[in-house]
């Protein structure tokens, strides 16, 4: 009988191994040749040398993004919010002013929120750094001043549901989606939960100006979010599963799942564009080099890709890879913002691209 019972439990063992073994390959992507594609013609923005993790943009064409998530000590350099105007692209982005905020800060996901002629800019912070553990990050938010060209601190949001921060989107007054890619508090379990990357073990959190509820759970990687232009339906990213899927928002608290689509890519923030409603995305295409980089070493490269998904009522229609570069041009590109016949391409830590949108795929229906 003990026999059998060694047996079963060995079987259980060597299937998990296996089951491991096989994500772990389709996660790495350790045969994708990543081949050069732009969409017209691509120039650096000047004053962007550490990364533009998230980027959002206004109405006016300004862009507003988080930058330095993974700073180098010998860089000298400093974490912040920058901007930058799609009107003139070839002035450089510039640090934006923080009026009022005392805290320290390490900005990661962005959304903003205009209403009353007012626009907020609400941004995911990691006070004691990325993947601390502490259980400490929260989701700050500002008042855009357009006359100063400032942002003024306006308050904090804490919660014990929010353990690490990725990424959020605004639906109303102080009312947000906001993803953990990690749900364990101690830094050794957050390892742990890094090495069992093949469990569905992240959420999606509503916080509703006063308390945070998971509306998702058993999520692999919850990581880029965003809604729709007429806030009707959810859109997430499970960047360890590849898959971007669809909600519909019957109410705060019940998400209503509409579609999904395999991506086949590592794919990060999701922008929307407001007038198409298609989604935009910036793109890991060969996970062995973006969590080598990330987990090993900082200063490696990884190959960029764009990629545009097309949407109608919740449901995925045709996709297109808009641009690709093997990480000698553009490191790690983590979002994709369109705005007229322009596209503004940020990355983790490196550098950002500004392009011209004159290519077919930019405009393809899909």
């Amino acid at each position: 009988m003990g026999f059998f019972i060694r047996l079963f439990f060995c079987g259980i063992i060597v299937s998990g191994l296996g089951l491991w073994f096989m994500r772990a390959l389709e996660f790495s992507d350790l045969y994708n040749v990543v081949h050069k594609n732009v969409p017209g013609p691509c120039k650096f923005v000047q004053g962007i040398d550490l990364g533009a993790e998230d980027i959002s943009v206004l109405p006016n064409g300004l862009a507003i993004m988080s930058t330095g998530l993974m700073v180098p000590t010998e860089s000298g350099g400093k974490p912040a919010l920058k901007s930058f105007d799609f009107s003139k692209p070839e002035q450089p982005a510039r640090d934006l002013t923080l009026s009022g905020f005392k805290g320290d800060l390490m900005p990661h996901g962005l959304s903003l929120y205009s209403t009353n002629g007012k626009t907020f800019v609400y941004v995911v912070n990691h006070p004691a750094g990325l993947l601390n553990g502490t259980g400490e990050d929260e989701v700050l938010k500002f008042l855009w001043q357009t006359d100063k060209q400032t942002l003024m601190f306006q308050k904090s949001f804490k919660d014990p549901e929010f353990r690490s921060l990725n990424d959020l989107v605004v639906v109303g007054d102080d009312k947000f989606y906001v993803t953990n890619w990690f749900t364990m508090k101690s830094p050794i379990m957050r390892q742990l939960e890094a090495i069992l990357f093949v469990l569905p073990l992240q959420n999606v959190v509503y916080f509703d100006g006063k308390a945070g509820t998971v509306v998702l759970s058993g999520k692999y990687g919850a990581n880029g979010i965003n809604a729709s232009p007429d806030k009707k339906y959810l859109y997430l990213m499970e960047v360890n599963k590849k898959r971007l899927t669809s909600y519909r928002i019957e109410s705060p608290l019940n998400l209503v799942p509409v579609d999904e689509k395999n991506l086949g890519s590592l794919c990060d923030n999701l922008d929307v564009d407001p007038e198409s409603g298609d989604i935009w995305t910036g793109c890991h295409p060969v996970g062995f080099r973006i969590m080598g980089k990330m987990m090993f070493n900082p200063k490696a490269s990884a190959p960029s890709q764009v990629i545009r998904v097309g949407v109608k009522n919740g449901k995925f229609g045709g996709s297109t890879e808009v641009f690709a570069d093997d990480g000698s041009v553009l490191s790690a590109s983590t979002v994709a913002v369109p705005y007229k016949d322009a596209l503004f391409i940020g990355t983790l830590d490196h550098k950002a691209l500004h392009c011209k949108l004159t290519g077919l795929n930019p405009v393809l229906k899909l």
